[in-house]
């Protein structure tokens, strides 16, 4: 399992002006957080890193059916300053998906600057790419998206001094040519924001992750742990991705 997260704050630490687009309604609170990964602890989920999570694919899945891993959304400050001493705290790793082109740029206040990112790595934390723009990819030409894969993961390498080896499709969003230019560009794996499903090596480009509500809670974030109900709805999973890999550019235009 592939746990998807984004803001981790507390309710009076959104600011005022929060644009719809940065997201913080999908956000929950550093103990929230802290909950959720004892939680799976207490439960018999082992923690590993994304690289260590995708290479275990390889695996008879009983030897990889309790693995877990951490992954955050587009870089936050929040995510520096709350989810990394709850990382720390408990030795999780995890990795952080960037918007390369926003690092000095757009929100810069709200997102982590350079010398954070280079500080994550201290902490075990991997970056991985988040596109350059963070862009509906499927509405994209290929050379559009060869920009924001390839010069993303270039210009992160540059300033971390280490590889950037996985990718997070913004919002979910990718399509065969997509799929394609991300391998060819050198990603041992890209990130949906598709769940309730088993990961193999043929979800590679991919990859299911999950999301628990805060509390942890419901009925639903019960099913998520479950092995048996994840292989129900496997088939589910598996016809969104072949409707995303079947979709071009003009059908992306279509939206809502």
């Amino acid at each position: 399992m592939i746990l998807m997260y984004h803001h981790v704050c507390r309710d009076h630490e959104v600011p005022q002006d929060a644009r719809p687009i940065e997201g913080w309604e999908y956000r929950l609170s550093p103990e929230q957080l802290d909950h959720q990964l004892q939680k799976l602890r207490r439960g018999g989920w082992k923690f590993v890193s994304l690289q260590e999570y995708v290479a275990a694919l390889a695996l008879p899945f009983r030897r990889r059916s309790r693995l877990v891993a951490v992954t955050f959304d587009d870089g936050w400050l929040d995510n520096y300053e709350h989810a990394v001493p709850v990382l720390e705290s408990q030795s999780i790793p995890a990795t952080i998906f960037v918007v390369s082109g926003e690092i000095a740029g757009v929100a810069v206040d709200r997102r982590m600057n350079s010398e954070q990112l280079l500080n994550l790595h201290r902490h075990g934390i991997e970056i991985g790419s988040h596109t350059r723009t963070h862009p509906n990819l499927g509405m994209l030409s290929r050379e559009q998206i060869v920009d924001e894969l390839v010069n993303s993961r270039a210009e992160l390498q540059q300033l971390t001094g280490h590889a950037v080896d996985f990718l997070a499709y913004p919002g979910g969003r990718f399509n065969q040519c997509v799929v394609e230019t991300a391998a060819e560009a050198g990603y041992a794996g890209a990130c949906s924001v598709i769940g309730f499903a088993r990961n193999s090596p043929e979800s590679r480009y991919w990859l299911y992750r999950d999301v628990f509500t805060n509390a942890m809670n419901t009925v639903t974030d019960w099913l998520r742990r479950q092995r048996c109900f994840r292989s129900l709805r496997q088939q589910r999973a598996r016809a969104r991705v072949q409707e995303l890999l079947r979709q071009t550019p003009t059908e992306g235009l279509t939206e809502t």
